[in-house]
């Protein structure tokens, strides 16, 4: 009976690490071998999942790629859900805010175990818009500003624990190895915000995270433009982005308990 359990509880973690990692493809769907590589499974046993998913209509096949998307199932579920976490509600106002004031493309992100995931966005004045994310898009932790602004409060350990698990994901997505990155986090804690170009674009990304009682990051705000308009304009943008964030964590802190906060966002 005992192993039974063990086996049932395994298989429901395996099958959650399959969500997470189809949940990051951008909409691009991904094979057998991508999952089963990222997921850190065998090849029969992601295959085994994958079949039973499509079966409860968690995920959906393309016929002609044969790549994985998220099904209906999940779609119609998460309608159904209570919001674990009141983050758009909250930020809504200073994310416009930061969006009014930049002119520029605003984010709102917040982890999710071993991703950052973008919560809300927010469109500038700026005619060239860089949505570089999607709202409920996950990325790896490590990849993104503020994913960065996230880490950067992190203890020394847990951060790089994190990235090391990252570590082959972030590769895939031409991110520089741990090393590098773990440079960038302790930059991002002497500013006290984190800067990231893009791997692959010439676009840059300000971010300031959003903290609790202690010092927890709740969420991270971001600014994103072309790389010359925010080297122009970098200290006035980390400017109105600390302030913004600032007082968005003043008014958290006065609203929520720490134990509340946690349970709130934790996402």
């Amino acid at each position: 009976m005992k192993n039974s359990e063990t086996a049932g509880t395994q298989s429901i973690g395996r099958a959650a690490s399959i969500l997470r990692v189809i949940a990051s493809a951008e909409g691009a769907g991904f094979g057998l071998g991508e999952i089963a590589l990222q997921a850190g499974l065998e090849k029969p046993t992601t295959h085994r999942i994958l079949r039973r998913l499509v079966e409860e209509s968690m995920l959906v096949q393309d016929p002609a790629s044969r790549s994985y998307h998220l099904g209906p199932l999940l779609y119609e579920l998460g309608l159904a859900a209570q919001p674990s976490i009141p983050a758009r509600q909250w930020c809504a106002e200073s994310l416009a805010e930061l969006a009014r004031l930049s002119g520029d493309c605003a984010f709102l992100i917040g982890r999710s175990g071993y991703d950052s995931v973008c919560l809300d966005r927010h469109e500038g004045h700026f005619p060239i818009k860089t949505l570089v994310l999607g709202v409920g898009q996950r990325r790896p932790l490590g990849c993104g500003a503020g994913s960065i602004a996230l880490l950067s409060l992190l203890p020394d350990d847990t951060l790089r624990t994190l990235l090391d698990h990252n570590a082959e994901r972030l590769k895939a997505r031409g991110e520089p190895p741990t090393a590098d990155l773990l440079r960038t986090v302790q930059q991002a804690r002497k500013r006290g915000f984190a800067i990231k170009d893009a791997p692959d674009l010439p676009v840059r990304t300000l971010s300031m995270p959003v903290v609790d009682h202690y010092g927890n990051g709740i969420c991270a705000l971001s600014i994103t433009s072309l790389t010359p308009r925010i080297e122009q304009r970098q200290d006035m943008l980390a400017d109105i982005l600390r302030r913004i964030t600032q007082d968005l964590s003043r008014r958290m802190r006065s609203s929520f308990t720490h134990e509340s906060l946690l349970a709130r966002y934790a996402v």
